[in-house]
């Protein structure tokens, strides 16, 4: 598996978990359904999730993702 789609698989897969997680605690606590219990777990899973960061090196790219609140780029 090359590492690009290693990259975005791990990103897509920690977005919808925290989506979901989210999701289902908002429905704990809303009992109608509205655009907030959509809206609001999105911005949150948005936030959470890590961003895609590819680096161009004289080598070729290097792959890796980064977190909002972090520094560090977890590398694959």
């Amino acid at each position: 598996m090359s590492p690009r789609f290693k990259m975005l698989g791990i990103h897509v897969i920690i977005f919808l978990t925290s989506f979901l997680i989210l999701r289902i605690i908002m429905m704990q606590f809303i009992e109608e359904p509205n655009v907030m219990t959509i809206i609001l777990p999105l911005g949150l899973a948005w936030l959470i999730a890590p961003r895609p960061h590819v680096t161009q090196l004289q080598s070729g790219k290097e792959y890796g993702l980064k977190f909002l609140f972090g520094k560090k780029v977890m590398k694959m």
